[in-house]
C-alpha cells in the first residue's frame, strides 16, 4: 500500500479516537518543587511544568484536576495505577522501561551542595560516603541513585525546603539538589542561592512527565503531539523562559541509555 495512503488512514483512525481519548479520566499528580510546581501566594497551583501540563490539557481536551502530593505517593501511583500522570520526573536508565514518557520539558544536573562557608571537598563520588550525613528527598532520583551507589549516610525527608533549612542549621553536611530547583528551595526556606555552594555534580538528566504503563499509548502520543506543537509555535519557550530565563531549552529526547 502506498505510504501516503497509510499515513492518511492512520491520521483518520487517530482523529476518530480523539473523543474517546478526551473522555478517558486521568489521575494527574505533581510534587511541590519550586519553580517547576508549587502553590503561589494566592493559593493556586502554578510553576513551569504546571503551566505546560495545563496547556497540554487544554489542547487535548482534558479537564482532570492536577493534585499536589508527596513524591513517594505520586511515584507509587504512577508505578501501580493505570491512567496516571506524574510530573516532573528525571528519565534515567533505571526508570526508562517503567513508564511512558512525555517530554522532555527540562534538563537538570543533580548535585551535592554545602553551606557557602563549608570546607568540604569532593573529587569523586565515593568521597561523599565519608561525610557525616547528606540530605535527600525521599524516594526521589537523588535518593535512589545514591542509595544504589552504596551510600549509608543519607537523611531522608519529604520536603526539599525542609532539607535546605536542615542544611543551613547544620543538621547535615550536604544536600542533594537539582540545579533547576536549588534557587527556589533556598528562597522558600528564607535564604539566598549564594548561601550555598555546589560541591559535586553526580548525575545529569532530562526531565519529563511520566505516564503509567497501563495508560493507552494513544493518550501518550496525543500529549507528546501537543507538546511538540507547543515547541513549534513558541508557547513552550515562552513558559520555560518565564521561569528559567538563563537556562537553555531542553534538547531532543534521549530514550536510549
Amino acid at each position: 500500500m502506498d505510504k501516503k495512503i497509510i499515513l492518511i488512514i492512520t491520521a483518520l483512525l487517530f482523529s476518530m479516537q480523539l473523543p474517546a481519548l478526551s473522555a478517558q479520566k486521568l489521575n494527574i499528580y505533581c510534587e511541590d518543587d519550586r519553580p517547576m510546581q508549587f502553590v503561589g501566594a494566592d493559593g493556586i497551583l502554578t510553576g513551569m511544568s504546571v503551566e505546560i501540563v495545563q496547556e497540554i490539557k487544554k489542547r487535548v481536551g482534558n479537564s482532570d484536576p492536577i493534585k499536589m502530593v508527596p513524591w513517594a505517593r505520586g511515584l507509587n501511583e504512577v508505578t501501580n495505577t493505570p491512567n496516571t500522570v506524574l510530573f516532573s520526573m528525571a528519565r534515567t536508565a533505571e526508570r526508562n522501561q517503567l513508564f511512558q514518557w512525555v517530554g522532555p520539558i527540562a534538563e537538570t544536573a543533580f548535585a551535592l551542595y554545602a553551606k557557602a562557608n563549608s570546607t568540604i571537598k569532593i573529587t569523586e563520588l565515593d568521597d561523599a560516603k565519608k561525610i557525616r550525613s547528606i540530605g535527600v528527598y525521599r524516594d526521589d532520583i537523588r535518593d535512589q541513585f545514591l542509595t544504589k551507589a552504596g551510600f549509608t549516610n543519607l537523611e531522608r525527608t519529604d520536603d526539599n525546603v525542609s532539607n535546605f533549612k536542615k542544611l543551613m542549621a547544620g543538621r547535615f553536611d550536604m544536600y542533594a539538589s537539582s540545579s533547576n530547583d536549588i534557587k527556589g528551595n533556598a528562597e522558600s526556606a528564607g535564604y539566598k542561592l549564594s548561601d550555598v555552594r555546589l560541591v559535586y555534580i553526580f548525575l545529569r538528566s532530562q526531565v519529563y512527565m511520566a505516564m503509567s504503563k497501563g495508560t493507552n499509548v494513544a493518550i501518550v502520543a496525543q500529549w507528546n503531539d501537543a507538546l511538540k506543537k507547543m515547541k513549534e509555535d513558541g508557547t513552550f519557550s515562552r513558559i520555560f523562559k518565564k521561569y528559567y530565563p538563563d537556562n537553555e531549552l531542553p534538547g531532543p529526547e534521549i530514550s536510549k541509555f
